[in-house]
């Protein structure tokens, strides 16, 4: 019963992405990718779950409340892309499987590969601190129906919000999906999580791998770029956290945002007209600042050592204009961190 509620939740997490993204990346008049559809919806996803969650918990309110609240975007963003976009799925899932057929190696030595890597992360035993912190506060939340204001670890009400943790709201959700599904929170996070953020680096490695070959040499990059990535393994490298700590926010930033955020300027590069490319690029950064506090700092980094040469050789000087805007969250993140964690303001879990 519980994996077949874990699978109906992995279901669940797809069409709601592909949903989100679709209001932003999908063209009814020419091509769009489906990678960048649900990595796009991945991020617009919980950065409108950010929004809606934080007057919550801010406000002290049970997570039911919350609950109950995000199933109104939910189902009106799914309706809403349904009803506009649907004669495009369908026309994107007929292109897909037409690729199937001219490109058959492909399309099962990736189906083998996601296979091998989504069983590897779902099997790993991890027993890190966080990991135990996100497990132990999805628990919490849903056991207390409150919002992180217990201490996962001890269960103590805490004086004030843990600002590490307070905006990156990406667990929180597992929360609210726990609560609803009365799925367990290590199935939620653990499982159902690492296999969704695991199939989502897969599709975005093979896309990029299609960005440049249409051939066999396609197959070859793909394995190569998984395999190097997950034999270079170090105390801090993206790879480790992706194979160890795969539903981390760290893991997510570093295996999903940096490498989208990479395609898209793969997309500008190669002069092709994306349109509203800096919105996606700009929902990335504000989904990525709601699933890490503190690894969305490699963000503003990224977003200039790629765009501003390119905005200086090619003398197009707005695009550094673009580029600002779109890191403004990390930038606000970051400021808001540092404060907080030099001891100038704390928010309390209980009116004052």
């Amino acid at each position: 019963m519980i994996a077949a509620k874990a699978i109906c939740v992995l279901i669940f997490n797809f069409i709601m992405y592909f949903a989100f993204g679709s209001l932003i990346t999908v063209r009814r008049h020419g091509d769009w990718s489906a990678t960048l559809t649900i990595t796009v919806g991945f991020f617009a996803y919980y950065a409108l779950f950010a929004i809606v969650c934080l007057p919550v918990m801010l406000t002290y309110r049970p997570l039911s409340l919350l609950a109950r609240l995000w199933m109104i975007p939910c189902a009106a963003i799914l309706v809403i892309s349904s009803v506009l976009y649907g004669k495009c799925w369908i026309g994107k899932a007929k292109d897909i499987a037409g690729d199937m057929v001219h490109n058959r190696s492909f399309w099962i030595c990736a189906a083998a590969v996601t296979a091998l890597s989504v069983a590897a992360v779902a099997v790993t035993y991890n027993f890190t601190l966080d990991a135990a912190y996100y497990v132990a506060n999805v628990t919490t939340n849903v056991d207390t129906d409150m919002i992180n204001v217990y201490d996962p670890f001890t269960g103590n009400w805490q004086d004030h919000f843990e600002l590490r943790y307070v905006f990156a709201t990406y667990s929180v959700n597992d929360s609210v999906i726990c609560s609803i599904t009365k799925l367990p929170a290590l199935v939620m996070t653990k499982g159902v999580m690492s296999v969704t953020i695991m199939m989502i680096v897969n599709g975005l490695y093979a896309g990029i791998s299609r960005f440049f070959f249409d051939d066999k040499r396609r197959t070859v990059m793909y394995v190569l770029m998984m395999f190097v990535n997950c034999m270079f393994i170090s105390i801090y490298t993206s790879s480790n956290f992706l194979m160890t700590r795969t539903y981390e926010g760290k893991s997510i930033v570093g295996n999903i945002s940096l490498i989208v955020i990479f395609y898209m300027y793969m997309l500008l590069v190669s002069g092709k007209d994306i349109r509203g490319l800096f919105i996606m690029l700009f929902i990335v950064c504000m989904g990525t600042s709601t699933v890490s506090s503190t690894a969305n700092m490699v963000i503003p980094a990224q977003v200039f050592a790629l765009f501003v040469p390119y905005a200086v050789i090619k003398k197009k000087y707005v695009i550094i204009l673009k580029s600002f805007a779109c890191i403004i969250p990390e930038i606000l993140m970051m400021l808001i961190y540092v404060m907080y964690v030099k001891g100038y303001f704390a928010i309390y879990t209980f009116p004052r």
